[in-house]
């Protein structure tokens, strides 16, 4: 009967068999992290210490860990403190890989992974041939954004299917993806590139922990019931590890041991446990010992079950013989209570308080006097008196610290009971993760200590106190802030607070209800928040939106910070939101007039007009012959003889005279020749020179700056070798 018992209880605690745990061969650090991390230990233990340039990788665990050995991530490199600075995992552009080598008295680690410098090198290459780079990824993880840098201007980050649908893909092209991305979704965004340009170049930039990773995780499903993934929610490859298992059984993410959920848990007996490539083997140990703590604690409540059964059936059969007995002596059985209830040292007691001096607090406990609850076992907040706390009649629960017996007196504790009992109360908030206020007691380089009441503190970080960075934390002194428990550990009595984590949360709710607010095609009012080489972020109310670099003018820009500053309140038109990705496209030039419009009305085909040169490219020059309306003169068409490069005859910011060919106002294209236009001022010039010879003009007053050009020109010509001349030849005859 006992051990039907027993195995109820465990069943419905979900451990009706021993708990099978698997760890994943492949869970955990990477090679690359690996390295990464044990070089920058060993660099800090010989150098005393260093910063990187941003976490190191995405996992906090790792942050924390560095900040123990006085490693230390920075933003910017001017912020380095230590005798190093660390280039993390996922690399920077080539800007600021510039900026930190001009850095003095400071040694530069490079712990870029190895595969992310290789698709670095491929998108270099690329955007030195001319080539319209397509980034599959997401822009603002930081691999990306440094990639952004090595492509060059012309290059276009998409992070999905529908993305890459709405581009227009300029020829010749090419694709790479972050290292980290998923390789389904990495298939089906390279198949519908191939469709849209069948001569462009895809590159496999994968990294293969990924894929096998997701390879393991897929056969351990096939004998566990439930998945369980470690790592942290901003690491790319966690986020597809783990919607990799969400496809196969019942799984669930955990960033550490705190966040297991034993309602998830108790379900199962078989569970497989795998990890990001960012994830510490530490972590990965404590999440085992603790399912497997887990396991154990459930099996000791069925025992204590089991036992107090036994004790109830042992009662019953007791009571029954005493029932039976006194049915047969028919003798009066009297029940009675003791008169005097003698208390126990460290006994918890409920008592009435009876009066209350400046010192002392007398407690009725039902003892044979009074109980003494002395100002010293006592919380008190400065400036607070016993009476401002305790009141006759009051019942409260104290602690018995003393007895003496012969004189009858007993020393009561209130505090210890209160502390426990507040502790309680916040271990109960952490779990709910309630909002709770507390005064700072004091400031401390690393953060500040909180009041927690009945003598409990709490720790709030300065990593933890605000979102933005707190230069000097002196403000807070003596202030009541609100904040969450974010780690609560009872035995060392430790708790970890965030204010940051509430302001976060408020920041969401306003995010949120500016997505829901925001419509397509609306013109609203922005704070430029921060520049960089792709485009301007732009905040439109608690949220921050993309003006790509196309959409900041009409006119080619090279860098946002030609045309806007950080600070500066710009209008912008919402193109697009993406709720769910909290994505949102604007512009600033579509609140502008085009200038395409009135270019068409003016210009049209056979025209000759002065331009500058913006860009020189392989394929040719593109030339601005309208502010905001560029034409292209293809390579074929600037010059008579053959021009290898637009380099060998242009230069950038040069003005040229050039024929408009042809106009495509629908396209926003248009084609222009600048060797139509140089044989029609070599005719006129031709003219203008028999004219002066009859006597006619000067030559000073046709020519000026012009025939210096055609002077020019001539030379150079005449400079060609004898095999630029036959290439010319040929190029010509193939273009007739």
């Amino acid at each position: 009967m006992i051990l039907g018992i027993q195995e109820n209880i465990a069943r419905f605690m979900g451990w009706s068999d021993k708990l099978q745990i698997t760890i994943a061969e492949k869970a955990g650090f990477c090679s690359g992290v690996n390295r990464a991390l044990y070089h920058l230990l060993d660099q800090a233990e010989k150098k005393g210490g260093g910063s990187t340039l941003g976490p190191l990788v995405h996992n906090e665990e790792v942050v924390q860990h560095l900040n123990q050995h006085n490693v230390n991530a920075v933003s910017e490199p001017e912020d380095v403190k230590g005798s190093f600075l660390a280039i993390r995992t996922h690399g920077i552009t080539p800007e600021i890989l510039n900026k930190i080598e001009q850095l003095e008295n400071v040694e530069i680690i490079d712990l870029t992974c190895p595969r992310v410098k290789m698709v670095q090198k491929v998108a270099s290459e690329l955007n030195e041939k001319g080539y319209h780079i397509i980034v599959f990824g997401n822009a603002q993880h930081p691999e990306v954004q440094g990639l952004i840098g090595w492509a060059g201007s012309n290059v276009t980050v998409v992070s999905a299917l529908e993305e890459l649908e709405e581009i227009e893909i300029e020829s010749p092209s090419g694709l790479i993806a972050q290292t980290t991305s998923d390789p389904e979704q990495y298939e089906q965004v390279k198949k519908l590139y191939k469709e849209k340009d069948p001569d462009g170049n895809t590159y496999n930039t994968l990294c293969p922990e990924t894929k096998l990773r997701q390879k393991e995780v897929t056969k351990l499903a096939q004998r566990a019931e439930a998945l369980v993934v470690v790592g942290s929610a901003s690491s790319a490859n966690t986020r597809a590890l783990y919607d990799c298992c969400r496809q196969l059984k019942p799984s669930c993410r955990i960033t550490n041991a705190g966040e297991l959920d034993h309602s998830f848990f108790k379900q199962f007996n078989n569970i497989a446990v795998t990890a990001g490539a960012s994830t510490p083997p530490w972590t990965i140990k404590e999440v085992v010992e603790s399912m497997e703590s887990m396991e154990n604690e459930n099996m000791d409540i069925a025992n204590e079950e089991q036992e107090s059964q036994e004790e109830k059936e042992s009662e019953h059969e007791e009571s029954q013989v005493q029932r039976d007995e006194q049915e047969d002596s028919n003798e009066e059985i009297l029940d009675f209570e003791v008169d005097v209830k003698v208390a126990q040292v460290g006994e918890q007691v409920t008592g009435k308080v009876a009066r209350v001096t400046g010192e002392e607090v007398y407690v009725d406990i039902g003892a044979k006097s009074e109980a003494t609850l002395p100002a010293a076992e006592v919380h008190l907040e400065e400036g607070k008196a016993l009476s401002d706390i305790f009141t006759p009649e009051d019942d409260i629960e104290v602690t018995v610290l003393d007895i003496d017996e012969q004189e009858g007196n007993v020393v009561v504790s209130h505090k210890r009971l209160a502390s426990d009992k507040r502790l309680q109360e916040l271990e109960e908030a952490f779990n709910s993760q309630e909002i709770l206020e507390g005064t700072v007691k004091q400031v401390v380089n690393a953060g500040l200590v909180v009041d927690l009441g009945a003598g409990n503190e709490g720790f709030m970080p300065g990593s933890l106190v605000d979102i933005k960075f707190i230069p000097d934390f002196k403000e807070f002194e003596s202030q009541a802030l609100q904040f969450k428990v974010q780690e609560f550990d009872r035995e060392k009595r430790k708790l970890i607070l965030s204010r940051k984590k509430i302001m976060e949360e408020e920041a969401s709710k306003k995010r949120e209800e500016t997505l829901r607010a925001l419509e397509t095609g609306s013109t609203i009012t922005g704070t430029v928040k921060r520049l960089t080489n792709f485009g301007a972020f732009v905040d439109v109310g608690g949220i921050d939106g993309l003006v790509h670099i196309s959409e900041l003018s009409w006119e080619r820009v090279g860098h946002p910070s030609e045309v806007l500053k950080n600070g500066q309140e710009v209008e912008v038109k919402v193109l697009e939101v993406i709720p769910e990705k909290e994505r949102i496209s604007l512009s600033i030039r579509k609140i502008q007039p085009d200038p395409w419009s009135k270019a068409v009305e003016e210009l049209e085909s056979d025209q000759f007009i002065t331009g500058k040169v913006t860009r020189l490219v392989n394929f040719g020059a593109f030339i601005e012959i309208k502010p905001g309306v560029e034409g292209l003169a293809h390579i074929s068409q600037l010059a008579e003889y053959h021009v290898k490069h637009p380099s060998e005859i242009l230069t950038e910011g040069e003005e040229v005279e050039v024929k408009i060919l042809e106009i495509k106002p629908k396209a926003k294209r248009i084609s222009l020749s600048l060797k139509d236009a140089r044989g029609v001022m070599a005719d006129v010039n031709n003219t203008q020179a028999d004219d002066a010879e009859n006597g006619n003009v000067t030559l000073g007053d046709v020519f000026g700056s012009l025939f210096n050009n055609q002077e020019s020109y001539q030379e150079e010509a005449e400079e060609e070798t004898p095999e630029e001349s036959e290439e010319g030849t040929d190029k010509e005859g193939d273009q007739g």
